[in-house]
């Protein structure tokens, strides 16, 4: 290739929609951070561990999760990032071995996590439209239908779109915390602080590290920003900034659900129902919003 056509292919590269901190960092990643199990599973875990064993919890998986952002704000302030995401990253630290066999890993887990998350938002629509259960397989098909157009269109539309999800996002999350905050009881509070796990599908009962591992995908999702590398206009500046306030609010929006709801809920509703106590029990009964949160 001549100097000029590179030259020429690289004006073109640059002449892409590129985006800033907000638009191409912080919103895919608190997204993906706040997503099905703040609302089906959040409640559960505190039901079990209590208060104090759940922000432990928390504690840990943030921490996991925070260092995790240091090493990539790290690297990405170090180098010039280019397209390609966490593989780009790695490859130039540790080399392409090292890179591929990482990059092939992370494409199959980020194709798996599409089916677990359509059938979380068709268990969330379902329990909302009973009547739609026979349907389930339909509706599962049609959101993977509409998710690959998304992707095909490209970036500029999906970011476009993730704005308008983020905005139902925080409304419902606004409404079932505000539903909480009018329900707090000091003494439903102190009922709450500690453990009292219930029992598991296997039999047994469950444990700390069981209600971890059940909780910590929660916290997962700061690479999301990461894989926008290529289309953002200062990756060096938006991954670190864009990465740790995503993990930082993530922090502070689950530690704020879990002081409500062990103010405003019983320890065998948390257990037993913990989306419907969120959707029932939202402000001004705006349990739609809740259910549009999943949704989204």
């Amino acid at each position: 290739m001549s100097g000029s056509d590179k030259t020429n292919g690289d004006k073109k590269g640059e002449e892409r929609t590129r985006f800033g901190t907000f638009g191409g960092v912080f919103t895919p990643s608190i997204l993906t951070i706040l997503g099905v199990i703040m609302f089906m599973r959040a409640s559960f875990v505190l039901g079990n561990a209590g208060l104090l064993a759940a922000v432990a919890i928390l504690i840990i998986a943030k921490g996991i999760t925070f260092t995790t952002a240091l090493s990539l704000s790290a690297i990405g302030t170090n180098m010039q990032v280019r397209g390609g995401g966490a593989y780009f990253l790695i490859s130039r630290v540790l080399g392409p071995e090292f890179g591929g066999a990482i990059g092939i890993a992370l494409y199959f887990a980020l194709a798996l996590s599409v089916p677990f998350y359509i059938l979380g938002f068709t268990e969330a629509l379902l329990l909302s439209f009973p009547q739609l259960a026979p349907y389930a397989l339909l509706i599962s098909f049609a959101t993977a239908g509409l998710l690959l157009v998304i992707a095909f269109v490209g970036a500029d539309w999906a970011i476009k779109t993730q704005f308008f999800i983020m905005a139902i996002l925080a409304l419902a999350i606004l409404a079932f915390m505000a539903g909480a905050a009018v329900r707090f009881s000091g003494a439903t509070f102190m009922e709450n602080l500690g453990p009292a796990y219930s029992e598991n599908p296997s039999g047994g009962t469950y444990s700390f590290w069981l209600i971890f591992a059940i909780y910590f995908p929660a916290v997962t999702g700061i690479d999301a920003g990461v894989n926008m590398s290529g289309d953002l206009e200062d990756p060096a500046k938006s991954l670190p900034k864009g990465t740790l306030a995503a993990v930082g609010v993530g922090f502070l929006v689950y530690l704020v659900q879990a002081i409500l709801s062990a103010g405003a809920f019983s320890r065998a509703d948390m257990i037993a129902q913990p989306y419907a106590i969120l959707k029932d029990n939202a402000l001004f009964g705006a349990g739609f919003l809740v259910a549009a949160g999943v949704f989204a």
